[in-house]
């Protein structure tokens, strides 16, 4: 866990821009103090500060200015959670959140926009259920235009906003917030038609994995958001041995979007390799780059091609093991792109609210040095087609019958 040094508060808020005779309401000097402590950790400890750098200045000059009235806990991680905003990085988030807090992208988002085109929608989500489908053209995001959904998410509001940073606002802003009503409003042939997302339970799955044995011998198995989960090695194993005679694997990955360890990661990998394996690139701001190695796992090697699934729910390490499966050349990945969670995360804590907050503290890439959250699958197919035809599982499936022919 990286730890912040201890700061002079009158120093702390000179570096923010505050003053400090700021005007303050209970928690609002915490509040300030604690958001000049994350303006420095951004500068220190951020892998990607350097193209953040004039957004996050603009950002942390700005903060005193914009905060209002703060008088409870929610208030004060609301308005720190909007400074973090002006990263517009998905995988900088608190380890903490309130029933104001916005929803995280990707774990707590069931639908994905190019511009205003639907490219995905989580299967058995809210907006699977409300009959949101890949392809819809979006009008509205909780009743406000696009053009306005994408500016709520837009930090800080006086600077000017790259594509990237529209794209990240963009999805954001589909995720909402969790006070917030959610709907979206689509344009098909020409009518427009409002679906709320509201009353709608996502399907949570209570087991680190399910598996079946498919058509053709074809060993199935798919990770529930579990690459963090301790019994996630034994379960992969079980799985695993019950399949042993298959003739060939799938490793779905469309459900990993957040989080994980590579103590479990490795050992998945390590059941399809028969001696050590480079997998991928470690990038530290710091020091030399190096390379991870998974070692073989289990008393036996699964044989046979490997077909692995990912989709924008596939985030962070879960990405790590698709990159490491093509690096290896031990399985062809199939899908969309992935949630593009860059770098990988360490975990602080602020010192006047207490608040955890991750950040990537450096970067993560490929093999063939393609930054991990700028690789895509060599296999394109629709990923995550909420209720439809499961598009990537048929794509795999037909692949391995081009095999045996």
């Amino acid at each position: 866990m990286g730890r912040l040094k201890p700061k002079h508060l009158l120093a702390a808020l000179l570096v923010s821009g505050c003053t400090p005779d700021a005007p303050v309401t209970d928690l609002s000097q915490e509040t300030l103090a604690d958001a000049a402590e994350l303006c420095e950790l951004v500068r220190t400890d951020y892998a990607y500060y350097p193209d953040r750098q004039e957004n996050w200045e603009a950002a942390c000059a700005g903060f005193a200015g914009m905060l209002g009235p703060v008088t409870t806990k929610p208030e004060q991680l609301r308005a720190l959670e909007t400074l973090v905003d002006a990263l517009y990085d998905p995988h900088a988030t608190f380890g903490t959140h309130s029933g104001m807090s916005p929803r995280v992208v990707p774990s707590g988002s069931d639908y994905w926009l190019e511009g205003d085109r639907v490219t995905a929608v989580r299967p058995g989500s809210a907006a699977a259920r409300a009959g949101l489908v890949v392809g819809d053209q979006i009008v509205a995001i909780n009743g406000r235009p696009l053009a306005d959904a994408i500016v709520t998410r837009l930090h800080p509001k006086n600077a000017s906003s790259s594509e990237t940073q529209k794209a990240w606002a963009l999805n954001a802003a589909a995720a909402g917030y969790r006070d917030e009503p959610r709907s979206v409003t689509i344009s098909r042939i020409s009518e427009s038609e409002t679906l709320s997302l509201d009353g709608y339970v996502t399907d949570a799955q209570q087991v680190p994995l399910s598996s079946r044995i498919l058509d053709g011998n074809v060993a199935y198995i798919r990770l529930h958001d579990s690459l963090g989960d301790s019994r996630t090695v034994a379960a992969f194993d079980a799985a695993m041995d019950t399949m042993r005679e298959a003739n060939s694997w799938i490793v779905d990955l469309r459900d990993t979007p957040g989080g994980g360890d590579t103590n479990v990661a490795e050992p998945i990998l390590g059941r399809f390799l028969s001696k050590a394996a480079e997998y991928q690139q470690i990038r530290p701001t710091d020091a030399p780059e190096w390379v991870k190695t998974a070692e073989p796992h289990g008393d036996w090697t699964a044989k046979g091609p490997v077909a692995v699934l990912v989709g924008r729910w596939t985030g962070s390490m879960g990405e790590g093991v698709a990159i490491g499966f093509d690096g290896i050349e031990r399985g062809e990945v199939f899908g969309s792109d992935m949630a593009r969670l860059a770098g990988g995360v360490e975990d602080y804590r602020l010192s006047q609210t207490g608040f955890p907050i991750r950040l990537p503290a450096y970067d993560l890439a490929h093999l063939n040095g393609t930054p991990r959250h700028e690789w895509s699958p060599p296999y394109q197919v629709v990923a995550d087609n909420g209720d439809g035809p499961d598009l990537a599982l048929a794509a795999a499936l037909d692949w391995f019958g081009r095999l045996e022919d």
